[in-house]
């Protein structure tokens, strides 16, 4: 409102950072494949991570989808010997099975972002033979309750 120009101004935060086409492009270099439209893009997750969180902090994501997250984590982690973690969450969506998910072996959302993480992690230890880092990571999956309905 205080512009005086007919111009918008342009945030420069951004600088650098990729678009969707080079998060796609990222997971078909990983999948041999596109499973979604917009991914994110790792440079995207890691100008967010440096600007919001020390090199020891715990990276949580609630919408993991295809762990985008905890990719630019790892390779974050690598790049600058940080102990980052990361805890991704995501529910167990069912892959449409007419995608290419489904017809790739995939049932649901959670099996492509472990399998991402783990083709992530082969990729990072690749390209930096002399860097070690943990590639690992665990899963937690929550069952159906056994307690009564009470509502």
């Amino acid at each position: 409102s205080e512009l005086d120009t007919g111009t918008n101004p342009q945030s420069t935060w951004m600088d650098g950072v990729g678009m969707n086409t080079e998060g796609t492009k990222q997971m078909y270099d990983l999948f041999g494949k596109a499973f979604f439209s917009y991914t994110k893009p790792i440079s995207l997750v890691k100008d967010l991570i440096l600007q919001v969180a020390s090199s020891d902090d715990i990276v949580l994501d609630f919408f993991s989808g295809s762990a985008t997250t905890a990719h630019a984590v790892t390779q974050l982690n690598v790049e600058d010997g940080g102990p980052r973690k990361f805890t991704m969450v995501q529910l167990p969506e069912p892959c449409d099975e007419k995608s290419e998910a489904y017809k790739a072996g995939y049932s649901n959302i959670c099996e492509i972002g472990k399998e991402r993480i783990r083709r992530a992690a082969k990729k990072i230890a690749k390209e930096h033979p002399n860097v070690k880092f943990d590639g690992g990571f665990r899963v937690l999956k929550l069952e159906e309750t056994n307690m009564k309905d009470v509502y």
